[in-house]
């Protein structure tokens, strides 16, 4: 999937412009009460955008708690993130979960679409969340108060890649944005299961895929990096069917993606062409080597076990909210 040419679903009941976002209390047995705010706005929305809001879940019994802001791939199920935040905010932890994207349908799609409007395109898609997180920072925890907490974001799947290059490098303004001028600073970033060479660009952007890679991928401006951000990069070990691509460092799938040979080397770091294919395990493998090279703190982390197909379901879930226990309270 797409950053930012990707149709974005809701999660949980989205507010229409205007409305106040309810606010309510949920417990159950043996767990800690989560305040939940839905459909907080963070900005007007473009035509053909999602509409932007996000819904927050805090820990009822934690005042200015560390913050997560949850970047979904908007090809997965809305509730498994709804799970995933209610969890997070029982470990005393507050998350965000943002909508965020395009909701045109035309907009999900690079066939036929001019190379400058898909990279404006992506670029404004990044901005977006990098909006959401600064607005989601200003009325919780993190900067706010005597105490300021910890500000993380965890990127899935198309979400994974924004997420990295709002926690990485720049992103431009987005347009009516509510947050302060100033982004907050993310003190970690988890990331997983990024599209980290853009494999489904390839055929309709052709020679171009570099230039998109560039707004989609944080790897290829990773020596501008801001160093400061620790980034934990989960690894899917189940090597899905059908994932792999089958190069070689010339084969023209590298040298459309990697002018420099700077990709090509850390990929050959990680002894991904060994069996004659590129596969996401090599790739996300070879990504954490590149963060490593520019400084940034960097640790792997093996979400899915050997043959798991566990997507977000308990397994998974857990070992994401110990990451963001663990980096929002170390």
């Amino acid at each position: 999937m797409l950053v930012a040419l990707a149709v974005a679903t809701g999660v949980g009941s989205a507010c229409s412009p205007g409305a106040t976002p309810t606010r309510s209390a949920a417990s159950a047995v043996d767990e800690a009460p989560v305040l939940v705010t839905s459909g907080v706005r963070y900005a007007p929305a473009p035509e053909g955008w999602a509409d932007p809001t996000f819904d927050l879940y805090l820990p009822g019994d934690v005042d200015e708690p560390p913050l997560v802001v949850v970047v979904p791939d908007p090809d997965a199920s809305p509730g498994m993130y709804e799970e995933l935040a209610r969890a997070i905010a029982q470990r005393g932890v507050g998350s965000a979960v943002v909508r965020w994207g395009v909701s045109d349908p035309a907009l999900g799609s690079l066939t036929g679409r001019p190379l400058d409007d898909v990279v404006a395109q992506a670029a404004q898609a990044n901005a977006q969340v990098g909006c959401a997180v600064a607005v989601a920072a200003a009325q919780t925890g993190p900067g706010v108060g005597s105490h300021p907490q910890p500000l993380l974001v965890l990127g899935h799947g198309a979400g994974a890649n924004s997420a990295g290059m709002v926690s990485l490098t720049p992103t431009g303004p987005f347009p009516g944005c509510f947050a302060p001028a100033e982004a907050p600073r993310v003190a970690a970033a988890v990331l997983w299961g990024g599209d980290w060479l853009g494999t489904a660009a390839g055929d309709p952007l052709g020679d171009g895929v570099a230039r998109w890679l560039e707004v989609y991928s944080p790897w290829p401006t990773l020596p501008s990096a801001d160093p400061s951000t620790f980034v934990e990069v989960g690894i899917n070990a189940n090597r899905l069917e059908g994932q792999a691509v089958e190069v070689d460092p010339s084969s023209a799938y590298l040298t459309d993606r990697d002018p420099t040979g700077a990709i090509v080397a850390d990929l050959e770091e990680v002894s991904a062409f060994e069996d004659g294919a590129v596969d996401p395990v090599d790739v996300t493998r070879a990504f954490a080597v590149a963060l490593g090279d520019a400084g940034v703190g960097v640790r792997e982390r093996e979400v899915h076990g050997e043959g798991d197909p566990d997507t977000l379901g308990p397994h998974v879930r857990r070992r994401l909210v110990d990451s963001v226990v663990q980096l929002a309270r170390p």
